[in-house]
């Protein structure tokens, strides 16, 4: 199982993150004399990746809004209010204005967002200079001035750290953005005032795929760890997704407030919060729904990248969650706290998709890694997690049958001319890992034995091009007991055993396998009373680093 796609069950992050660079928009400007120089806004908000965005996109992340306080600098130390916290909207310039050129308009009346009897405002030449601020959710922000008239700071409400599911279908607060202060000199006055916002919670959403041939999955159902940091075994399982921490105060949830103070120095501003937290080792997303969320509504019977897969997302069921993207608000992880992997712990039902036939998987678990699990401030992050063939849950009962899917198979013999004895085994995973041993195949099946060299190749499972194997990318393990590929996402293998990589070309039926391109390692008489052992071939996709395995099963010779 690929790691990059697990993160959330069976393997891979979709990790996003952020620039501080500020947003570039339309850099037009219109020219005339301060009697028609209307003042114009322009906003932009993070995609929380190495992009920043303007225009619709970034309207979509402001809720289509924001609040703005507008001074200008009369004499020393007197200002006067220009923007008395005037509502901005996004129209998107369908029809432009003078006012609104760049999509965002403040003159007129609009219900959806309170604006009443907003009058246009242009720059005033006699003034030293302006300040504006700004902020989203517009019900959200409350400005503040001091004595003189200058805009100081703000207060902010219905900050939103979400963890626990929303039983009561209140809407108590969604992401809230803070815009950097603008300061505009003379020089530049007739053009528009650029905000740049940052977002001030973390965004998680948790979506899933599946990779099982024949069969769909209809209903997913997550376990929680207890406060003794044990699996909840015997207690209801959760409709919500679930991602669980071993510490009991990993996750911060709750409601509050914020201070916000500026400083027209730099200018720049403080952001404090004062939110009432409670801490938890649970952390609770949507319920699964059927329909993906607008944004990653493509998919694909046979995807090529995340989009595309993401066929369900947990949504709905809960008013916390960003209606368009899926995503929820959450407060950021302490910079103080130590970063720990999140589990997750599910049953999931398999359908026939020709027939009535269920199949229960029962306490599949999955691991996300430390590195991918400190929610930072302004960052957005999709765990995805993948349902395969390949899991670690069990068809029966936990603790007492074997883990995993067994597929039913048939098998079918035709006397042939020669001692075909050769046997090759290849994994359905990205990258796909094939082994061999020469007289595997038995009259009894096929059986690998200790004493006898197993050869390797890992290839691109779309296109079978051979990888290059080096010392750096490719391990052999000796296990100490039965394991799956899923259980070694969990905890990695460490008994290292000899692996050698093919300093010359292998001719295998007639076919030249090129230097580089194999390996090979040699199983290890049984020790003991063992019937069977088990080995895993390691491959080093990348260096995030992601790691695919192959788990290796030798038999007692016959």
């Amino acid at each position: 199982m690929k790691k990059q796609i697990i993160l959330a069950a069976l393997a891979a992050i979709a990790l996003a993150g952020c620039t501080s660079d500020d947003f570039v928009g339309n850099s037009a400007t219109q020219q005339g004399g301060p009697e028609s120089a209307a003042i114009q806004f322009s906003g932009g908000a993070p995609n929380m990746t190495r992009a920043q965005e303007t225009g619709l996109t970034a309207a979509n992340k402001l809720a289509h809004q924001f609040l703005v306080y507008g001074t200008k600098k009369l004499g020393t130390d007197e200002y006067q209010a220009v923007f008395p916290s005037y509502k901005v909207w996004w129209d998107g310039t369908t029809n432009p204005t003078t006012s609104n050129l760049y999509g965002w308009e403040y003159v007129g009346t609009n219900a959806t967002y309170g604006a009443t009897d907003q009058g246009i405002k242009y720059w005033d030449y006699s003034a030293e200079e302006y300040h504006f601020v700004a902020g989203s959710p517009i019900n959200a922000f409350t400005f503040t001035t001091d004595a003189n008239g200058e805009v100081t700071g703000a207060t902010v409400n219905g900050i939103k750290g979400h963890v626990m599911p929303n039983t009561t279908g209140t809407h108590v607060g969604g992401a809230v953005y803070v815009a950097e202060p603008v300061k505009v000199a003379k020089a530049s006055y007739n053009q528009k005032v650029l905000f740049t916002f940052t977002g001030r919670q973390a965004l998680v959403r948790v979506g899933f795929y599946e990779t099982i041939p024949g069969y769909k999955v209809t209903s997913i159902k997550f376990r929680t760890i207890k406060e003794d940091g044990t699996w909840d075994m015997t207690g209801s399982l959760s409709d919500n997704v679930v991602l669980a921490a071993k510490t009991s105060t990993y996750f911060r949830g709750g409601t509050g407030s914020a201070t916000i103070t500026y400083d027209w120095t730099t200018p720049s501003y403080t952001y404090s919060p004062t939110v009432a937290t409670d801490n938890y080792r649970n952390w609770y997303g949507g319920k699964l729904i059927n329909t993906p969320v607008t944004e990653l509504a493509t998919s694909s019977t046979n995807p090529t990248n995340s989009t595309d897969v993401i066929t369900q997302l947990y949504g709905n069921g809960d008013d916390d969650q960003e209606a368009e993207t899926g995503y929820f608000p959450v407060l950021p992880t302490l910079a103080t706290a130590t970063s720990e992997p999140l589990f997750i712990k599910c049953d999931y039902v398999l359908t026939a998709e020709d027939g009535p036939e269920t199949i229960t998987v029962r306490g599949a678990t999955a691991a996300v890694p430390a590195a991918y699990t400190k929610w930072k401030a302004n960052h957005a992050y999709t765990y995805l997690f993948k349902i395969s063939d390949n899991t670690n849950g069990t068809t029966g009962e936990e603790g007492t049958d074997p883990d995993g899917l067994f597929p039913i198979t048939f098998d079918a013999v035709v006397e042939a001319d020669n001692d075909a004895t050769e046997g090759f085994v290849t994994t359905v995973t990205t990258p796909s890992i094939t082994t061999y041993q020469n007289g595997a195949v038995k009259n009894s099946g096929m059986r690998y034995i200790p004493g006898t060299a197993v050869y390797f190749t890992v290839q691109d499972d779309a296109t079978g091009t051979l990888y290059n194997l080096t010392a750096a990318n490719v391990k052999v393990f000796k296990l100490d007991g039965e394991a799956t590929e899923a259980d070694l996402q969990l905890t990695a293998p460490t008994t290292e055993v000899t692996a050698t990589v093919g300093a010359a070309a292998w001719t295998i039926n007639g076919q030249t396998i090129a230097a580089g391109n194999y390996a090979t390692f040699t199983p290890a008489a049984l020790t003991g009373t063992n019937t069977v052992e088990y080995y895993a071939i390691q491959y080093k996709v990348d260096d995030t680093p992601t790691y695919a395995y192959k788990v290796v099963r030798i038999y007692a010779a016959d």
